[in-house]
C-alpha cells in the first residue's frame, strides 16, 4: 500500500511541476500589468474622482490646513470637481490637537502631490500601506512618485501634526507606526 501511495504521489508531483512550467507568466505581460496597476492606483486632489466618497451622498469636501494660503490651483479644483473647499479652524501641531467630530462634515485632507492607494476602492493615502508601496515604486523605477508620497507625509507632519492613518478628517486623531525615516531613506 505504501508503495502504491508513493507512486501516486510521484506521478502527481510530476503533473504539478509540468503544469507550473507550462503556465509561467510572460514577463512583458506581467510588467504591463504592473504599469497599469500603478496608474490605476494613483490619486491626486486634482483628480476629481479621488475627491468622491461613495459612502456619502452630499457634495464632497476637501479640507485645507489653517495656515495654507488658498491658491489658484485650489480654486480650480473647487470649480472643476464640484467640491466644497473648507479650511480647518486652527493650526494642528500634533495628532490629537483637533477633534474631527467638531467639523460639520467629514472630508478628504489636502495633500499637494500624487500618491498611490492600497486598493482600487480607496482614495486616501494610508500611512502603513504606503511604506510598502514606496518600496515597490522604488523597485519599479518610479522614484519620483515615491518621493511625492514622502513629501506628502512631510506635509502631513507640518500641517496635520504627524503621519496620519490616512488623509481623511476622521483620522486626525490617529497616527501610524514610525516609518517616515525608512520612507525617506528608501527614496534617497
Amino acid at each position: 500500500m505504501l508503495t502504491l501511495f508513493r507512486s501516486m504521489l510521484f506521478a502527481l508531483s510530476l503533473t504539478f511541476a509540468t503544469s507550473a512550467t507550462a503556465l509561467a507568466p510572460d514577463p512583458a505581460k506581467t510588467q504591463a500589468y504592473i504599469d497599469h496597476a500603478w496608474t490605476t492606483l494613483t490619486r491626486a486632489v486634482d483628480d476629481c474622482s479621488a475627491l468622491k466618497d461613495d459612502k456619502v451622498t452630499t457634495r464632497p469636501v476637501l479640507y485645507l490646513p489653517a495656515e495654507l494660503p488658498r491658491s489658484a490651483r485650489i480654486d480650480d479644483i473647487a470649480k472643476r470637481c464640484n467640491v466644497d473647499i473648507r479650511v480647518l479652524p486652527h493650526p494642528i501641531r500634533q495628532v490629537g490637537d483637533f477633534n474631527p467630530r467638531s467639523l460639520p462634515q467629514q472630508g478628504l485632507l489636502y495633500l499637494p502631490n500624487p500618491y498611490v492607494v492600497p486598493g482600487g476602492f480607496f482614495n486616501e493615502m494610508y500611512g502603513w500601506d504606503s511604506y510598502f508601496i514606496i518600496l515597490g515604486l522604488v523597485a519599479d523605477g518610479r522614484a519620483a512618485l515615491a518621493r511625492d508620497m514622502v513629501d506628502n507625509f512631510l506635509f502631513q507632519v507640518q500641517y496635520y501634526g504627524g503621519v496620519l492613518n490616512a488623509n481623511r478628517t476622521y483620522y486626525l486623531t490617529r497616527s501610524q507606526p514610525p516609518f517616515l525615516g525608512e520612507m525617506i531613506r528608501a527614496v534617497l
